[in-house]
């Protein structure tokens, strides 16, 4: 095993000011949330006591890791790329959920300090992975990692040493989403409307903020060889064209036939109707209340109104100032 490196960022609290309006929604969290490194990546505190844990991470040759900012499609993703790398074997997908699949390595630095549980543990019981940062070196090869951490917190050698992938979304899209992620997970009351949410997202006090930022990291090394940068919205416009861009960089070769099967499995109805989390009965009947909720593109517009689609303009400018996208 490698030599244990120093975390290289800054671990510093949020302002009182803003640790108060962070817990005015995010209930349970005792210590003050932080920020970490030069872009002030927001997290509870927990994260903070095992960034280094994170960080130094083994990484394998036959590892592959699917990042993202949460609700940009992370799922539907890891699906895919596990199907391609996995000969296609949907007897498997099917009746074993993707977080049983791959290691959410960040998931337990998320629980609330005063339930000492994870998050979305009182939904019937479940838990967003089975395997985490503390038992992914035990996992065998190869082993599959789902991360919602930036590339620049996720151990150095990672690029150079597995195959990663990165998938991206419009962030109105992603705002919108994690909102009802946000209610159906019970970080946030059901009584948090969407303007309040926005409000958070736009002063980075929504977790994983500055968005932008993320993205910005994974696109610049969008050349890598062993990076594939994604966006949602390609994988909704033309899903075969990205099933045989995933075949090629993984090295998988197909027949039509097998490709179109996959295509029809990977519909984002039928992943819909897969998803492992089921919540409470009032929430079946909710679909904005599902993990998987309804996977439309530029559905965001009928939740802003008037003064948030400007606030969205000005926000867009700086994200695609940032991104370069």
């Amino acid at each position: 095993m490698a030599e244990k490196q120093k975390f290289p960022f800054a671990i510093q609290n949020v302002t009182e000011e803003e640790d108060a309006l962070i817990k005015k929604y995010y209930k349970g969290y005792i210590r003050p949330f932080v920020r970490i490194g030069p872009h002030g990546y927001l997290w509870p505190a927990g994260y903070g006591d095992h960034a280094a844990d994170i960080y130094n991470l083994d990484v394998r040759p036959d590892d592959i890791w699917v990042t993202s900012y949460s609700r940009s499609g992370t799922t539907w993703l890891q699906e895919l790329v596990w199907l391609v790398q996995n000969n296609l074997d949907f007897d498997t997908a099917s009746a074993i959920p993707v977080s049983t699949r791959y290691a959410f390595i960040e998931y337990p630095t998320l629980a609330s300090e005063v339930r000492k549980s994870t998050p979305n543990s009182n939904i019937k019981g479940q838990r967003a992975t089975e395997d985490d940062y503390t038992t992914l070196p035990n996992l065998p090869s190869p082993r599959y990692v789902k991360s919602h951490s930036p590339l620049s917190l996720l151990p150095p050698n990672l690029l150079d040493t597995a195959k990663v992938f990165h998938i991206a979304r419009d962030p109105r899209d992603v705002v919108v989403s994690y909102h009802f992620m946000h209610i159906m997970f019970r970080y946030f009351d059901r009584s948090v409307q969407f303007k309040e949410f926005w409000e958070l997202f736009q002063k980075n006090l929504i977790l994983h903020a500055p968005l932008e930022e993320q993205v910005r990291e994974a696109w610049e090394q969008r050349d890598h060889p062993n990076m594939m940068f994604l966006l949602y919205e390609e994988m909704k416009k033309d899903l075969p064209a990205v099933i045989d861009r995933v075949c090629t960089f993984l090295g998988k070769e197909y027949t039509k036939e097998q490709k179109d099967k996959l295509n029809d499995y990977l519909q984002f109805d039928n992943m819909k109707n897969k998803s492992p989390f089921v919540s409470s009965e009032d929430e079946k009947k909710d679909s904005e209340l599902k993990f998987m909720r309804k996977g439309k593109s530029g559905g965001w517009v009928q939740y802003f109104d008037d003064q948030m689609k400007k606030e969205a303009e000005e926000y867009m400018k700086k994200y695609l100032m940032c991104t370069k996208l």
